[in-house]
């Protein structure tokens, strides 16, 4: 762990400078009495849910960084009326979702068993000289291109107001970068479910699989009929996705708990996912059949003899997937269905290897 820079009264001091014109680019959203969802206002959204307990707040997710993370935080205990922070729950590691845990000082941190490892890429980029400054080069760029948006959109007072907000979003993140800051890994782990025990309510933590990330999981409250999905249910339309760690039992499993949230008996009025408004429980179907017929047609296209190349353009998202979009070029998740189409070819092949590689053995 990097030794924070901080601490004691320097922590105080930054997090009343951090409020000071950035708590306005914070948008807070009330599920209910117990539930609130803070997000940053920018031209992209990452939701965090905060939810009230007898036994103090919970947070799912912390941001990129601390200086991001702090107004947000802000706004959900004014929010609350509270500031009694019981437990930090991370979904993954990715960029939004762990580099803000510092913040909450005495609050146990949750995660899969995988998030320990699967955090220390934010450890590594904080002392590696040359990627540091290639972050900082990225931002300074980011916000350049930004400020030259801002001319054109000046006759949209929404519009500018989120551009502002997001080059408010990478001159906080750039502070942060050249300072450090420290990196919090859980102190609880588990390796399939969790429950957590808040007295008059109680957070059921699933693993997911290896898909979008090492240590995707999701948290189901039942008492609220609530399911924060982190970036397995990206966004309505977006692709899920098989990843380069993938193995057939994580695929198996991505179906699995999707059928137990899918499930007539259970209860969901809202799914929260990392970076879209809220969606509803049927939302889940279409991530659901996607893994089952990509499971599916790969493997009858294999039986068949066909190649990836074929298989492929017989899967196409326009006629297979309608319920999906294609990302357009630039966007990260570009090629991302031709990437799942390439893992799971991969997948099913050592699969169908592995019990002739054990007979040759015996």
């Amino acid at each position: 762990m990097i030794k924070s820079i901080l601490g004691g009264v320097v922590l105080c001091l930054l997090i009343s400078g951090i409020g000071n014109g950035s708590a306005k680019f914070v948008r807070i959203e009330r599920l209910s009495d117990r539930v609130v969802i803070g997000y940053w206002l920018g031209t992209g959204r990452t939701n965090f849910v905060a939810i009230k307990s007898q036994k103090g707040l919970v947070i799912i997710d912390t941001e990129m960084s601390p200086r991001i993370m702090a107004p947000i935080k802000e706004r959900l205990e004014k929010a609350f009326g509270r500031n009694d922070w019981a437990y930090v729950i991370n979904t993954h590691a990715h960029i939004h979702h762990a580099g803000g845990n510092s913040l909450f000082k005495g609050a146990v941190v949750i995660g899969h068993d995988n998030l320990p490892a699967d955090m220390q890429w934010l450890i590594d980029k904080q002392v590696d000289q040359t990627w540091k400054r290639k972050n900082l080069d990225n931002n300074a760029m980011t916000i350049r291109n930004l400020q030259a948006l801002l001319p054109r959109v000046a006759g949209n007072r929404l519009q500018t107001r989120r551009i502002q907000g997001e080059i408010k979003f990478f001159e906080l993140n750039t502070q942060d970068i050249k300072e450090g800051f420290e990196i919090v890994k859980p102190t609880i782990t588990f390796s399939d479910k969790y429950t957590l025990d808040l007295g008059d309510l109680r957070l059921e933590l699933v693993f997911f699989g290896k898909g979008h990330s090492l240590s995707d999981t999701l948290v189901y409250v039942p008492q609220e009929r609530l399911l924060v999905t982190g970036a397995i249910v990206y966004q309505r339309r977006h692709l899920p996705e098989i990843g380069e760690e993938s193995k057939l039992q994580d695929v198996y499993r991505f179906l699995a708990v999707l059928d137990e949230f899918l499930a007539e008996g259970v209860k969901i009025d809202h799914v929260i996912t990392s970076h879209s408004p809220p969606l509803r429980q049927n939302d889940l179907r279409p991530v659901r059949d996607y893994y089952q017929r990509m499971l599916t047609e790969v493997h009858a296209a294999q039986q068949e003899g066909l190649t990836l190349e074929q298989a492929t353009k017989r899967l196409a998202v326009r006629t297979k997937f309608p319920a999906f979009r294609e990302p357009p070029p630039g966007d990260w998740a570009y090629g991302m269905h031709e990437r799942n189409m390439r893992n799971l070819w991969r997948i099913l092949q050592e699969e169908e290897q592995q019990p002739k590689t054990q007979h040759a053995g015996n």
